[in-house]
This record gives C-alpha cells, sequence and structure tokens, in this order.
C-alpha cells in the first residue's frame, strides 16, 4: 500500500468516526432544547387566555424553558390562531391553546382538520352561566331568569360571545324558536374575554354566555347578575357577602334538556403527528403541572374542576364535544359545511 493509498484510508476512517460523534451527539439531543411558543386563539382576558397562561407557565418549569404565549385572534371558532400552529413544524415547538370552542372550525370554515388529527391536553373547566349586565337588568327589570323569559321584547336585546363554540351553541339554542324562541341579538367577538368587557360596560350587549371563572370578578362586584345555569341544574354562585342561587336554564326553556349537559374545557393541543417522544415529555411536563398545589388553588380560584386528561382519555372527551356541538349547530342552520362530510359521528 503506497502512502497515498493510506492518507485516504486514514482521511476515510476519520470522517467516519467524527460523523458517528455527531449521530452520536444528535441522538441525545432531548425535547425540548429551545424556547417554545404558545399560540392563544383568544383575546386577553378569556378563559383559554388564563388557563393557557398558567399551565405553561407551571409547564416551563418542569421542560427547564421558557414558554412564550402570544395572542392570535380572529376567524370562526379561533381558526386563525389554529390554523397558524397547524401549518407550523410539527415538532412541539408551537402549541395551540385551546377550548372546546375550535372543535366547530371544520363546520363552519374550510380548514378539514377535525379532533382525529390533533391530540389533547385538557386541564379543567367552569360551569356556563347566562349573566344580565346590572344596569340593564334594573332598567328593563330583568334581573331574573323568570322575568327575563316573561321580558316582552327580547328583540331588542342583545348576548355576546364568541361566535362557534360551546356559547354559542347554547346561546342558539336558547334563540331557537323549536326551544327557547328568544330572538336575541347575537353579537361575536374574539373571545370570551372581550365579550364580558363589552356586555360589563353596557355599550354593545345586555346579556353574555361565559364561564363562573370568566364572569367571577364582575358577578362579586354586582356588574353583572347571573341569572341562568346553562345545565339542567341549578348552581350556587359564592361571593364575599352572600350566595346566589342561579337557576337552570331548563326551567324556563325545557326544550334543550336533550342537548345538555355541555362542558366547557380547556388546555392545548398539538398535532397528532407530532413525535412520540415529543408528545410523551409534554404529558410528562403537564402531569407534573396539574398535581402542582398552585395549581389546584388557581383551579379553586376560577370556579373551576381540574380534568386532567391526556392521550387517549383527552381525545375521547374531545371527540364527544366534537360531535355534540357540530351537530348541534349544523341542525340549527349554523354552519357552512355538514359535520358528516367532515367525517364527524353522530352524538
Amino acid at each position: 500500500m503506497n502512502r497515498m493509498m493510506k492518507c485516504t484510508m486514514m482521511l476515510v476512517i476519520a470522517v467516519l468516526a467524527v460523523s458517528a460523534v455527531f449521530a452520536e451527539g444528535q441522538a441525545e439531543v432531548a425535547y425540548p432544547e429551545r424556547d417554545i411558543t404558545c399560540i392563544i386563539p383568544f383575546g386577553q382576558g378569556g378563559g383559554t387566555d388564563v388557563w393557557a397562561r398558567k399551565v405553561m407557565g407551571s409547564m416551563a418549569k418542569d421542560l427547564k424553558v421558557s414558554i412564550t404565549t402570544t395572542n392570535v385572534t380572529g376567524g370562526s371558532a379561533g381558526s386563525i390562531g389554529i390554523s397558524q400552529v397547524w401549518n407550523s413544524p410539527h415538532d412541539g415547538y408551537v402549541l395551540a391553546a385551546t377550548s372546546e370552542t375550535p372543535l366547530t372550525i371544520p363546520v363552519t370554515t374550510p380548514i378539514t382538520q377535525t379532533s382525529k388529527d390533533w391530540d389533547y391536553f385538557i386541564a379543567g373547566g367552569s360551569p356556563g352561566l347566562l349573566c344580565v349586565n346590572s344596569v340593564t337588568a334594573a332598567k328593563l327589570g330583568i334581573d331574573t331568569l323568570d322575568k327575563l323569559a316573561a321580558y316582552g321584547n327580547k328583540a331588542s336585546l342583545k348576548i355576546a360571545g364568541t361566535t362557534g363554540g360551546l356559547w354559542f351553541a347554547l346561546a342558539s339554542l336558547v334563540s331557537e324558536k323549536n326551544y327557547g324562541n328568544w330572538p336575541l341579538t347575537w353579537v361575536s367577538y374574539a373571545g370570551s374575554g372581550p365579550a364580558i368587557l363589552a356586555t360589563v360596560g353596557g355599550i354593545d350587549a345586555d346579556l353574555v354566555v361565559a364561564s363562573a371563572g370568566e364572569v367571577k370578578d364582575y358577578v362579586r362586584a354586582g356588574q353583572l347578575i347571573p341569572i341562568a345555569h346553562m345545565s339542567p341544574d341549578g348552581y350556587t354562585f359564592k361571593t364575599d357577602a352572600k350566595s346566589i342561587d342561579v337557576p337552570a336554564i331548563t326551567k324556563v326553556i325545557p326544550g334543550i334538556a336533550k342537548y345538555l349537559p355541555l362542558q366547557q374545557w380547556l388546555g392545548f393541543k398539538v398535532p397528532s403527528d407530532t413525535p412520540a417522544d415529543v408528545k410523551a415529555r409534554l404529558t410528562s411536563a403537564f402531569k407534573v403541572a396539574m398535581a402542582d398545589p398552585d395549581m389546584v388553588k388557581f383551579a379553586s380560584d376560577q370556579i373551576a374542576v381540574i380534568y386532567n386528561k391526556s392521550g387517549v382519555e383527552a381525545k375521547t372527551m374531545a371527540q364527544k364535544s366534537e360531535s355534540n356541538l357540530c351537530w348541534i349547530l349544523f341542525d340549527l342552520g349554523k354552519t357552512t359545511y355538514s359535520p358528516a362530510e367532515r367525517g364527524i359521528a353522530k352524538p
């Protein structure tokens, strides 16, 4: 073997050795190796926003990276923010904060992804309440559910919320002639937070449908009056001074009982084809966050129940909600596309 051949062989061996070391180093890189972004598809102050910031803050401690939360609003049911996550690399570095509301995206927009295309991490949820602005209530004498039911000019009343989701479905059932026949005017906002503020200010809405956790401060301040629990059961709202007994919406609109209960839930999701090891690491961090005593206190302060669901359990819950919500809206003529053509089974 001449000298040139020996030099060539040594060079090849050296290159192979360096490549092997590099490959081994690459294999040892564990997720996450850089900071993460969580897109919140609704405005600030609503349940999705508040819960996402809390959950991400807690998970960041276990993941040992920063998680930046960014509100990206717009589109039906938060479709612009959700699409931004879907169109990003499916590598676990861009997460989607969510509630049950984006489940209606495939029947209200051209976007075809359904719950089968996402994996869910469901943190918790709070009871749904129909509230009236206190000034409106005093002026029109509709500070209870019975008085609202008897009010003869419901068409003049505006109800605020986010189009496409749980509260929209419930408000639509209340307005539907086959159920409540309350011709309320729906006013849409990019999240429960802006909808609540519009109602509290009494500028654009008289009523709002949102979770107890979202309206708690305004109820306790006397700015909003809860007049109905959007459920077959009554509910007691506790304030520092007193407890408010809130009747079930079915007390005056029994026809919607067959659709209830419809649960609010909040958390985040990732595309289903995200690498398994990434989803496993997110799951472990999520479980740590849910067990944090500070998270338990947060849920209590938000008048919420911790669900702590991930994997198959969370996906099953999401698919059940998707089926209920999409078919309710379809039956009421509130969708652009049929749930059947999107492969969403009937409840």
